[in-house]
């Protein structure tokens, strides 16, 4: 028993010393289940275990955006040389990931990390496993180009430079800022009066509604508008199932009309643009 126990003090202060210690020799990673709950990121950490009679007790695990956490998770399968993780991410969750990517200016760092607990009997033997991935996007970094009203072969009405940029973050909502010269070619006053959109990610409608504007030019007046439309944060978690499900890639859109009016009579203008966008949290 004496012997037993000096062979196991022994190990153990090998492997604290460093001397002898795992090492992780490939991870892969892939989805497994995803619905409208959560979404499992299954991860698989391949060792060589220099003592792998030595069992592997635990694995901690969780994945990290900006420093916070959004996701944890446990081994579905030990053996001496491979972990499977399930690390199941609260869809819920994704909110704070995409408030935190936007107010970081669209830049974030995503860190998985794992711990594998190996049983020393006498204590345990702890050593991090972390994979990091730095992610930049432009989601709403949208050019719309110029668009015109014609009335009879002429210009009354432009837009030059209509654009998108992104506006205030909240907990609630996404400002988004489309942004255009208007210019008055009439020869009658112009009231702009509304603008309304719609914002959809995959086909999820995100953002909807009508944003007033109430602004008059004078005959050959010009004017820099800006028009803040929103996107409601409550949608994000149920984008985010349909942005795992097509190979973690995004078609986002926007699509707007704005409504003027001249001479008593009402017209409108249609413009939109999409923009694609990918994560690697599976790759």
């Amino acid at each position: 028993m004496r012997k037993i126990l000096a062979a196991i003090l022994l190990l153990t202060a090998v492997f604290l010393s460093g001397c002898i210690e795992p090492k992780v020799t490939s991870i892969d990673r892939k989805w497994g289940t995803v619905n409208d709950d959560y979404s499992e990121l299954i991860v698989g950490i391949n060792i060589d275990n220099p003592l792998p009679f030595l069992p592997l007790k635990d694995v901690e695990s969780s994945i990290f955006v900006n420093g916070i956490q959004i996701a944890s998770g446990n081994a579905e399968e030990i053996s001496a040389d491979r972990i499977t993780l399930s690390i199941k991410i609260d869809n819920d969750r994704i909110r704070d990931f995409w408030i935190s990517h936007l107010a970081s200016d669209e830049k974030s760092t995503i860190l998985i990390k794992a711990t594998p607990v190996i049983n020393l009997f006498v204590t345990e033997y702890r050593y991090p496993v972390e994979m990091e991935q730095n992610l930049e996007t432009n989601i709403f970094g949208m050019n719309f180009g110029d668009r015109s009203i014609t009335v009879a072969g002429r210009d009354i009405f432009a837009l030059k430079n209509i654009k998108a940029e992104r506006g205030r973050v909240t907990s609630d909502y996404t400002e988004i800022l489309v942004k255009a010269t208007a210019i008055n070619n009439a020869p009658a006053k112009v009231d702009i009066e509304k603008l309304e959109y719609k914002i959809t990610l995959n086909d999820v409608v995100v953002g909807q509604g009508t944003a007033e504007i109430s602004r008059t030019l004078k005959p050959g007046e010009s004017a820099e508008l800006q028009v803040p439309i929103v996107i409601d944060n409550s949608k994000i978690p149920e984008w985010w199932v349909t942005h795992v499900k097509n190979g973690e890639q995004t078609l986002a859109k926007i699509s707007a009309k704005l409504y003027i009016k001249t001479a008593g009579v009402s017209y409108s203008l249609d413009f939109g643009e999409t923009s694609e966008f990918r994560t690697h949290l599976a790759d």
